[in-house]
């Protein structure tokens, strides 16, 4: 076992875990500083399972996120969510975070359902962690969340990540974090949306966060946020181009150089069939 390797791994895992085994945000939440769990968009397979159910359209998603400029900590997704006859939206996503020395990889399978105006869903993770001379584990973790539109422009929403406690290590019963979040978003028009969340890991302090979302013009949204523990600010943009879409997202960090993340989005048309004549 290379001596290296061990201190690499267990630096990575107790250091930096409980901020990158849970799914981090991704697309169109990065903007938002991830205060995203009232989002009913197709990025929600990522987020909050709960609101994916809102689509009518099916999406693929790709991303790629990197962390504070170091080799090493960059995310790649990719994803593709739609919604069948019985109404009810369903994606898969694969992600993967790391390097040889340490990698997590994540396969998900998520299904939300809308009743009226709450929507709720589930999302099974297929969790492998692998660290470089010490092996790999692989674990199942599950989330639930919902998403509530309470008046046309008044939204709550709340998700809960690893309900099912999965196990990482059998020594001192090491666990995968639990994550707990809530939140409220203010939509007084289409262009406009404030969301205001707060999270809670089990094992870390509350973290707080706030996001902005201004849509300038139909094909152009610009996006802001903070949160907390540490305090983090980001700024996106995301263009919109018939059925692609762009977006991209800087977010600072007090101590570390600033992150970047960039999506990228397709929407599937039908196929319209031709009359017989």
């Amino acid at each position: 076992m290379k001596v290296s390797s061990l201190i690499i791994g267990l630096w990575l895992i107790y250091g930096f875990a409980h901020a990158q085994v849970r799914t981090l945000g991704i697309g169109s939440a990065t903007g938002l500083a991830n205060a995203a769990v009232t989002l009913n968009d197709y990025w929600s397979i990522f987020n909050n399972i709960g609101g994916l159910a809102w689509i009518d359209k099916t999406f693929a998603m790709t991303s790629f996120d990197n962390r504070f400029g170091m080799i090493g900590f960059n995310t790649v997704s990719a994803g593709i969510v739609g919604i069948n006859k019985w109404g009810i939206a369903n994606g898969l996503t694969i992600s993967q975070f790391g390097s040889e020395q340490y990698r997590e990889t994540n396969f998900s399978l998520g299904l939300s359902h809308k009743l009226g105006n709450v929507s709720i869903g589930l999302r099974a993770n297929y969790f492998q962690m692998a660290i470089e001379g010490l092996g790999t584990r692989r674990r199942i973790i599950l989330e639930f969340g919902g998403v509530m539109q309470l008046t046309s422009s008044l939204w709550l929403g709340a998700h809960i990540y690893n309900f099912n406690q999965a196990r990482v290590a059998d020594f001192q019963d090491e666990r995968l974090p639990v994550v707990m979040k809530a939140g409220v978003s203010y939509r007084p028009t289409e262009k406009l949306m404030l969301n205001i969340e707060t999270e809670k890991d089990i094992d870390f302090p509350q973290t707080f966060k706030a996001g902005l979302a201004y849509k300038i013009l139909p094909p152009l949204t610009i996006r802001t946020g903070i949160s907390t523990q540490p305090f983090i600010s980001s700024y996106g943009v995301e263009f919109t181009y018939y059925a692609f879409g762009f977006l991209y997202t800087l977010s600072t960090h007090p101590q570390l150089l600033p992150s970047h993340h960039i999506g990228l989005t397709y929407q599937f048309r039908k196929i319209q069939k031709k009359k017989e004549k």
